[in-house]
């Protein structure tokens, strides 16, 4: 009988091993790589700033180049790596869950900050796939790099305590600054007239917490109290999705993170997602990501990444 354990190629970072016990829940560190940064993942809310240097970042959505004024949000529970890096300098900005929850739980509810932010708050194994690039003007990396080295200046105080108002206030400048750059983009002008609706968001989380589930309009539409197709058009103005493109995307990404950190065999990993036909399950998940289940597997993570983290992670550089 297979164990399906966690691949222990996948490094977890943890709140509780990496920042103070005391002040605000949030570290910097401004370290330089060079060759491979092991896949990982961790329970907190990282923004990665590229300062200099080249390498390519790899996530559930693919491997893409790094470049200066390159900026990753990876909510907790989102996995990546750097590779072939050459001189890699970055400003990493880490922000504990607890602070979205307390002091500045509003924003996730705020229409400019959310879509930078987790929605939920717990991290479910092997659940996360949030990830929001940004690529910055020089002048916008310099505004951004001005407020994180004020952050980095309270941060090498040591009364952490005194400080926590000028820290998280710090911190909401910092998320101000990427909340312009990512209303920019043309997908967020899009949809940024729309305000999170209720029943969507209730409908995702009940898809969310039970993949596995065969789901279907007729079941989520009376289970909201909805017309069908009044679901589908709310659905749409609020995710550009239907309801049932949304879950097959995000049981792809699942699915992607299992064959990544797991042994199961992929007939298994289909199930576990919900699709218990093996073909059907070959067929949404190479349409989500252009791979068959088995290429994505070999392909990631890759080879000769198992280190122990002293080896690469660099939290007070």
């Amino acid at each position: 009988m297979l164990n399906h354990r966690p691949d222990p190629s996948l490094e977890h970072l943890t709140t509780h091993a990496l920042f103070a016990p005391v002040g605000v829940p949030f570290h910097m560190n401004t370290p330089t790589h060079t060759g491979d940064v092991p896949l990982h993942d961790h329970d907190f809310l990282e923004i990665a700033v590229v300062l200099g240097g080249v390498g390519v970042h790899r996530t559930i959505h693919g491997e893409a180049p790094i470049a200066v004024g390159d900026v990753f949000i990876l909510h907790p529970g989102q996995w990546h790596a750097y590779e072939r890096c050459r001189g890699l300098q970055l400003c990493n900005c880490l922000i504990g869950i607890e602070l979205l929850t307390h002091e500045i739980g509003w924003a996730r509810a705020d229409a400019t900050l959310s879509p930078l932010l987790p929605q939920r708050t717990h991290v479910p194994v092997n659940a996360g796939q949030g990830v929001v690039s940004l690529q910055l003007s020089t002048s916008e990396l310099q505004a951004l790099m001005h407020q994180l080295d004020e952050l980095r200046i309270l941060h090498d105080r040591d009364d952490p305590v005194r400080l926590r108002p000028e820290v998280i206030g710090r911190l909401l400048l910092v998320l101000a600054q990427l909340s312009r750059a990512h209303t920019a983009l043309p997908q967020a002008r899009a949809s940024r007239s729309h305000e999170a609706d209720p029943n969507v968001q209730n409908a995702i989380h009940a898809m969310e917490e039970k993949l596995d589930h065969e789901w279907g309009l007729v079941e989520i539409a009376k289970m909201l109290d909805l017309n069908r197709s009044y679901l589908v058009r709310l659905f749409k103005r609020h995710t550009g999705q239907s309801p049932m493109a949304w879950l097959a995307r995000r049981r792809a990404e699942k699915a992607a993170v299992l064959l990544l950190t797991t042994d199961m065999p992929i007939a298994t990993v289909g199930k576990q997602v919900g699709w218990h036909d093996p073909n059907y399950f070959a067929r949404r998940f190479r349409a989500a990501f252009g791979l068959s289940a088995r290429e994505y597997r070999q392909q990631l993570p890759c080879p000769a990444l198992v280190r122990p983290t002293e080896d690469w992670i660099q939290w007070r550089a």
